[in-house]
């Protein structure tokens, strides 16, 4: 049997005649990990769907790619044939959990099904088989408890653990090909460790081979044997990942590598001398108080007492003007609660949070609904969901401004499209039209549109490029300072935290283990879970 998988040639993906990847072509062995790098828009994730014909409508495909015991050529195939290879020859990760699973069905449902629709005829479980394997499944990717996450709807687990269940139904039928777009973007470093270690273990045992599509250079230096960056729709440098990460031949390769350090803190602008010196202690413009949210769990029968489940229990936190405190800690720590009670979108079983757009406690004036638009303003994890699909990007990032039609607010939406780094004819286009990546910045700019006092964001440059990440925390970095604006980020990546933040706190199974300036977090850790996660963040070495 040759050791050649897959092998792509000339590949090329056109919308209309605006040609947006060009010319690309790469081998895949089996075993073989090969990663593919890139800014956002580049075409690392057209390239992928390409292969399994999952592009949108509008997108047309060209070239040559052809799949080891596939007689045809996947890039002309029909949507019958190759329904035949996606799931039983090549599964895929997608990038945006919450879009990849069906919202009104169970998780566990939704990982047996591949089981029963693309095993081997001969080999395909019952129902219940299916459903055993699927759990199995869940608690080999870490779930916690398993069987439960398997009766739950997907938007009952948190986004980390959308992605493992998303992981969990690409790897059930056990797929030549394994397709990874952006697979641990929304996982904290240990879990992402364990995904990591799982994914090379399956490709070390099974001989699967791995399109691994990422913009965490660290991660692809340690999950990939070859990489390939891409640049405006073409591969521009590849080879062996010793070689191209450390010692890259191409300006734009060597860009991505600076733009991944983020060793130095961002730096505060110098504050006008016009300006009054600042008083000595800031002050507080949002306050929480033993902030406990208890959720009830589903009766197993119809009359079985009711149990619940704790997601945050006794939490305090002062957001201060010109403040940046980083929120960290595995996937159904708390960090997504916390964010939707201090911002007022659920309200507390206990405790009580004041500041702007929220006030009061359990039961109180600071229910889902009482944001106040212009005082607070909210980043959310998954920017496909937040956003409006029949909105145009000027309309959606103008939606919070008290007049959105007007010349101001024409001109403030072209400064921010500028801030994020898109282009200026991007605000005549649909979410739709752009990447996961350009998605997240469109909603930072709305975000930050009507200029908040107070900004929470949940993993905000989760799915951004690095040399984009780094724009984005600088952009963040100047308007905290410069608005005295106060920021709450929750977030898997300590390079972003220690980057941008004054304060760090870590968050464990609903509690808070540590808190503190972040540089004494990192130089002194005085929690087990704290070095825990330190030691597991991937270096570029």
């Amino acid at each position: 049997m040759s050791s050649r998988l897959l092998e792509v040639d000339g590949l090329t993906v056109d919308a209309g005649d605006r040609p947006l990847v060009r010319g690309v072509g790469f081998t895949v062995d089996r075993g073989e990990r090969v990663g593919i790098i890139g800014e956002s828009g580049s075409g690392k994730t057209l390239t992928a769907l390409a292969l399994l014909g999952l592009l949108g409508e509008g997108l047309r495909a060209g070239g040559s790619a052809r799949l080891d015991g596939v007689p045809f050529d996947l890039l002309g195939a029909t949507d019958r044939e190759l329904s035949a290879v996606r799931g039983r020859l090549a599964g895929m990760v997608f990038q945006e959990p919450m879009t990849a699973l069906n919202p009104v069905m169970k998780v566990g449902p939704q990982v047996a099904e591949a089981l029963r629709l693309h095993g081997a005829r001969s080999e395909r479980p019952g129902r219940a088989a299916a459903l055993a394997t699927a759990v199995d499944l869940l608690d080999r990717l870490r779930l916690p408890d398993p069987a439960r996450a398997a009766r739950a709807y997907p938007h009952q687990l948190s986004g980390g653990q959308r992605q493992r269940a998303v992981l969990g139904g690409a790897l059930a039928t056990d797929p030549a090909l394994l397709i990874c777009d952006e697979p641990t973007t929304a996982l904290d470093v240990t879990v992402q460790k364990e995904i990591v270690d799982l994914v090379t273990g399956v490709s070390d045992e099974r001989g699967t081979a791995v399109l691994y599509i990422s913009h965490d250079l660290a991660l692809v230096a340690s999950v990939c044997h070859r990489v390939l960056v891409m640049y405006e729709g073409e591969i521009v440098e590849s080879g062996p990942v010793e070689q191209v990460l450390r010692r890259p031949e191409h300006p734009y390769t060597r860009a991505l590598l600076k733009a991944s350090d983020l060793t130095v803190p961002a730096s505060r602008p110098a504050v006008p001398a016009s300006r009054p010196p600042a008083p000595a202690e800031p002050r507080t413009l949002l306050k929480a108080r033993g902030l406990t949210r208890r959720y009830a769990r589903p009766r197993r029968a119809l009359f079985a007492p009711r149990t619940h489940f704790t997601a945050l229990e006794g939490l305090d936190l002062d957001l201060r003007a010109g403040g940046r405190v980083g929120v960290v800690g595995e996937s159904g720590s708390g960090k997504t609660t916390l964010l939707r009670l201090l911002s007022g979108l659920d309200r507390p079983t206990s405790g009580t949070v004041d500041g702007p757009g929220v006030a009061g406690g359990a039961g109180g004036p600071g229910a889902a609904g009482k944001v106040a638009g212009h005082g607070l303003q909210v980043v959310f994890q998954d920017p496909m969901g937040s956003l409006d699909p029949r909105m145009r990007v000027r309309d959606i990032i103008a939606e919070p401004l008290p007049d959105r039609r007007s010349p101001a607010a024409t001109a403030r939406v072209a400064e921010l499209l500028a801030d994020v780094g898109l282009p200026a004819e991007a605000a005549d286009r649909y979410p739709h039209q752009f990447s996961g990546g350009q998605r997240q910045r469109i909603a930072i700019a709305r975000a930050l549109a009507p200029r908040p006092s107070v900004l929470l964001a949940d993993e905000p440059v989760s799915a951004l490029d690095v040399s984009v990440r780094a724009q984005i925390l600088d952009v963040l970095s100047k308007v905290t300072a410069e608005r005295e604006m106060a920021l709450c980020i929750v977030t898997h990546d300590l390079g972003v935290v220690r980057y941008l933040c004054d304060e760090v706190v870590v968050m464990k199974e609903g509690r808070v283990v540590e808190r503190g300036p972040v540089e004494r977090v990192w130089e002194a850790p005085g929690h087990p879970y704290t070095r825990q996660l330190l030691e597991a963040v991937p270096v570029l070495h």
